[in-house]
Order: C-alpha cells, then structure tokens, then sequence
C-alpha cells in the first residue's frame, strides 16, 4: 500500500528546499548588486562633490581675473588722465615753433639700436626743424683697415694715409662741411650766390683742389661715395644740402658702440666744438641691442667728465621713457644754451627758460 503520509511529508520537503533555495539565492543576489550599486553612488557622488569644489574654484579665479581686468582697466584709465593732465601741463613749454629754421641732422653708428633712433626721428618730424634724415656711421671709420684709410686717401687727394693724417683730415673737413658749407669742398651758399671758398691753403696741406669739387659734393658725400657713412634722407634734405649756422646735431649712441665712439664719434664732436661750434647737438644714450633696460650711462658720463664735451653738448638718457623723450625736446630748444638730463633728475628744469 501506498503510504499517503510519505508523499505528503516528500512533496512538502521538496516544495520547503525550494523554498530556502530561493530565498538563500535572491538574499546573495540582491546583496552583491545593491554592493554595486552603493558603489557606483557612493562614486557619483564623489564625483559632483568634486565638480562642485572645481566649479567653486573656477568661480572664484573668474571672480579674480574680471576684479583684475576691471584693476587694470581703472588703471589704464588713471594712467591715461595722468598722461594728458602731464601733456596739457608741459605742452607750452615744447619747443612747438621755435625749432623753425634749424636744420636737425640725427648721427649714429650702423649698430645703434634702430628702433630707438626711428622713434627719436618720428619725434622731431613733429616739430617744425628742417629735417636732415639719420646719418648712419660704419665702424670702418675706426681707420684700423689700411686699405679703408687709402680710399680716404685717395678720396681727399691726402698726401698720407696714415691713421693721424686721415683724422686729421677728417677731424677739419667734416666740421667745415656741416658748418661752413660755403668753404672748401662743399656745396651749399646761405642766403647768397657767394661762391664756395677756394683756398686751398686752408686744408693746411691735407689736400690740394678739393675745394673745387662740383658742388653737389661734400665732404659728407664723399664719405657716403665710400661706403662709410650712409645717409638715410627719405624726404629730408638731400646729403649734400646739409650744413650751416642753423644745423642742430643729435647724436644717438650706445655702449656697444664704444670702438667707434672713442675713434671716430668724440673726435669729431671735439673738433666741431674746437671750431667754434658750441652749443650745437644733443648727445641721447639709448639701450644697446641685446642688453637690459635703459642706456648703460658709460656712454654719457664719458661725456659729461670731458671738460670739452660737456660743456659744448646737452645730454640726455633714457630718451625712450616720456620725461626723456620730452627732455630731448626741450635740450634741443634752448640750444646753444648746454643742459644735461640725467635719471632721476630729468625732470629738473623742463619748465620755461
């Protein structure tokens, strides 16, 4: 006989390890994927905690950088008021209208920072001074070549070419052409039909017949014929047409320049003083290229330690900030009256004279 009571108990024992089986499984499952899923929250909400702290700091550097820009704006602005109350301040004191009937010659090596000597020029454009261009001088000027001194030789009909003959010559015939354009060898008359000075005496043997040139030539215009000087004359008065009474130098220097500057530069502006021409040019230091900040100052306090040099030429540095810039101005204006603007006292004297 069949035993009801042992199906029964059989059937239930099935129907209860299923029941556990499921109960233990779905208990396992459910534990590892709510795991992952805590996890994969937990992450989440790291991940906007840290957008949040990166958005706070991305916040706060705009913050910073539109508080610096509307600085920088304010600023500029203050700046700019400054600028134009300095400028209507000094304005009367530019030598607007009493540069009319100079003649301003700028003078530099061919190493001379160009920039700066461009920015110089571009200032005196805006005066009323006749403009006679940049003459740019080579460093063959120095003489040390033999076959540079020949040339010359040759050029000025020299009886020597020796270095002491050559700036000898030199040191009588480039004054005379910038000064006393209507004596030996150059070209242009001042206010008249005299002709040019012939005695040749007065090259004191330097040369013979070079008074007697055509008059489209100079001692300038011979030295530019040689490669040594060149003259950078874009609407400015033509090489040859430069010189007189009324000729303003300025002479644009730097330390890297010193060879030429020792050579050739202050031997010339010794002997243009020596020629009776004080008071005639402003001698600006500016940074040499490759260097840092404004000009050395070996340039200009050789200078104004020369008892020659100092007391014939007006000096200014650092040309490139406003006050120099303005200082230059004003340098060139009460010439032939000798002043000199120096760092922290270039300020000194810049109000009427």
């Amino acid at each position: 006989m069949i035993n009801l009571r042992y199906h029964i108990v059989s059937i239930a024992a099935v129907f209860l390890a299923l029941a556990i089986g499921l109960a233990l499984g779905s208990t396992f499952v459910d534990s590892v994927l709510v795991s992952n899923l805590e996890s994969r929250v937990d992450q989440l909400q790291a991940d906007t905690e840290s957008a949040i702290e990166r958005q706070a700091l991305a916040e706060g550097a705009l913050g910073e950088a539109e508080a610096e820009r509307d600085a920088a704006l304010a600023s500029v602005e203050a700046a700019a008021s400054v600028r134009f109350e300095v400028e209507d301040l000094v304005r009367p004191y530019l030598p607007q209208g009493r540069l009319s009937g100079t003649t301003t010659l700028i003078i530099a090596p061919e190493s001379t920072n160009r920039d700066a000597v461009a920015a110089i020029r571009t200032r005196l454009e805006a005066t009323d001074t006749r403009q006679g261009g940049v003459l740019w001088l080579s460093d063959d000027l120095r003489l040390d070549d033999s076959a540079v001194r020949e040339s010359i030789a040759e050029a000025f009909s020299l009886a020597g070419d020796s270095r002491n003959a050559i700036q000898r010559a030199l040191r009588f015939l480039v004054p005379q052409a910038l000064f006393r354009p209507t004596e030996a060898g150059s070209s242009r008359t001042l206010g008249s039909d005299v002709d040019a000075i012939t005695d040749s005496a007065a090259l004191d043997g330097f040369s013979r017949g070079f008074s007697s040139v055509p008059q489209t030539r100079t001692a300038l215009t011979l030295l530019r014929d040689l490669e040594l000087v060149t003259h950078d004359g874009t609407g400015a008065v033509a090489l040859h047409r430069i010189g007189g009474e009324h000729l303003r130098l300025v002479v644009v220097t730097d330390e890297g320049a010193a060879g030429l500057n020792q050579d050739f530069v202050f031997d010339l502006l010794v002997a243009i003083a020596d020629d009776g021409h004080v008071g005639t040019g402003v001698i600006v230091e500016v940074r040499a290229p490759g260097s840092a900040g404004a000009g050395d100052g070996a340039v200009l306090e050789r200078v104004r330690s020369d008892p020659v040099l100092a007391q014939g030429y007006s000096t200014v540095d650092e040309v490139t900030s406003f006050s120099g810039d303005l200082a230059l101005l004003v340098a060139l204006e009460r010439l032939p009256a000798v002043s000199h603007f120096s760092g922290a006292d270039l300020n000194h004297g810049l109000g009427p004279s």
